[in-house]
């Protein structure tokens, strides 16, 4: 009874100094952590009820806020049912969003930016113990994880967002504006549900800071995410360019701290998935030893090859590989790959028979039958398909030049007949 006592105090002493250090300390969400299970072993002892009753008659006795008396409570029967193995993740999960209620009614203060670190820590808990929970309960009726967005982490970044207590970023609640935007975008890709991202990024832009007074590690985790949700847009340059710097700018690694090298290589193996897979659909080819440092060379390398050749049959084969394509279906790229490679290794097969004619400018329409039947092992091409999709790439721009319908011939431009694919701006394509 006795530490639990001594812990309010505390607490409340931290609070009335505004000691954020101090009360990050004490209210601790790692169970693993010496204080938590001190507190732990003497919260075994008592009830729900005791637990309310002594924090209740030392915070009246200390002449604490209702509010900051709310958070203790919550906070102690949370953390007793966090450490028993017994516990429900689901029924723990409410309790932290108990909690985090309360918390965010201290938050809500004029003067509480100081708190700001304590919302950090509190909000990338309750996002963990949400993702528990669902895993624990993967068919529940709603998941936590979208509880955990919809009610509380919203409520928080609008609190963050419409700030106005200092021009200084450091002595703001805006300190925590993109670290909960990152949350909120990791529960949105988790859940597959980006149609509100859309709004979150207005309201950042419109919030007066800029993404780079923030942390490094802040500007990675949100560049990725915005990198992520423009290949859902199939706005491939802004992919590419928000990738390219998370992937640029991930940390280096570590010789000294193996577990931290693992979730660094992690992180940068992450970026660059999705990077290449924007690069592949711009006609950017990764080096083989990128692909081997980062253990991709099995998905990417043959792609490559197949775009490179326009082997039409080497794509289809590789991505409908029953090894391969659960993976880029869970990575969400099977579909991108399929339909924007297919596009640029037409282009590839049409560019190749155009180079075995000594670069003249008119190609057979009825030679391309040929080669691709050969190619795809697929005898119903004819001349017409040929002629649909080699006048697809000519609308699209990634062929300069002119079919003859009568004698069946492409005539292709003297000049820049086939134009580098990612200078070629092309909104949606159909060969």
């Amino acid at each position: 009874m006795q530490v639990i006592r001594s812990f309010v105090r505390e607490v409340v002493q931290a609070y009335k100094q505004k000691d954020k250090n101090a009360i990050c300390d004490l209210i601790s969400l790692d169970s693993a952590s010496e204080r938590v299970e001190q507190l732990s072993q003497v919260l075994y002892d008592m009830t729900e009820a005791s637990i309310r009753s002594t924090v209740a008659a030392d915070c009246e006795a200390l002449d604490a806020p209702r509010s900051l008396k709310d958070l203790i409570t919550n906070y102690l029967i949370f953390t007793i049912a966090s450490c028993l193995d017994t516990s429900v993740l689901a029924d723990v999960y409410e309790l932290l969003s108990t909690c985090y209620g309360s918390f965010l009614g201290l938050y809500t203060a004029f003067d509480a930016q100081w708190l700001t670190p304590l919302l950090m820590n509190i909000s990338y808990s309750l996002v963990d113990w949400a993702t528990l929970a669902d895993k624990e309960n993967p068919n529940a009726k709603e998941l936590k994880v979208s509880d955990a967005a919809a009610k509380h982490l919203s409520r928080a970044f609008n609190i963050v967002i419409s700030d106005k207590t200092s021009n200084d970023l450091k002595d703001s609640k805006k300190m925590a504006l993109y670290y909960l935007a990152n949350l909120t975008f990791r529960v949105y890709f988790k859940i597959q549900s980006t149609r509100l991202l859309p709004t979150m990024i207005a309201n950042i832009s419109k919030a007066g800071v800029k993404l780079e007074q923030y942390p490094m590690s802040q500007q990675v985790t949100h560049r990725y995410y915005l990198g992520r949700y423009s290949l859902y847009q199939l706005d491939l340059r802004s992919t590419e360019r928000h990738l390219a710097f998370a992937f640029r700018n991930c940390p280096p690694q570590d010789p000294h701290d193996q577990q931290s090298n693992l979730v660094t290589y992690n992180n940068a193996r992450l970026c660059l998935i999705y990077l290449i897979a924007a690069r592949l659909c711009l006609g950017i080819f990764p080096s083989q030893q990128l692909l081997q440092a980062y253990d991709l060379e099995i998905y990417f390398s043959t792609l490559a090859r197949a775009v490179k050749l326009g082997d039409l049959g080497l794509l289809n084969n590789h991505l409908d590989n029953p090894q391969l394509m659960g993976w880029f279906v869970e990575k969400e790229i099977y579909f991108l790959l399929k339909e924007k490679l297919r596009v640029l290794c037409w282009r590839s097969l049409i560019r190749r028979v155009w180079l075995l004619g000594a670069g003249q400018p008119r190609v057979d329409l009825n030679l391309l039958v040929s080669v691709v039947q050969l190619l795809t092992k697929d005898t119903s091409y004819d001349i017409w398909d040929i002629e649909c999709i080699t006048g697809s790439l000519l609308d699209q721009g990634y062929i300069r030049g002119y079919i003859h319908s009568e004698k069946k011939i492409l005539v292709v431009s003297k000049t820049n007949s086939f134009p580098l694919v990612r200078s070629v701006e092309v909104a949606e394509e159909y060969a």
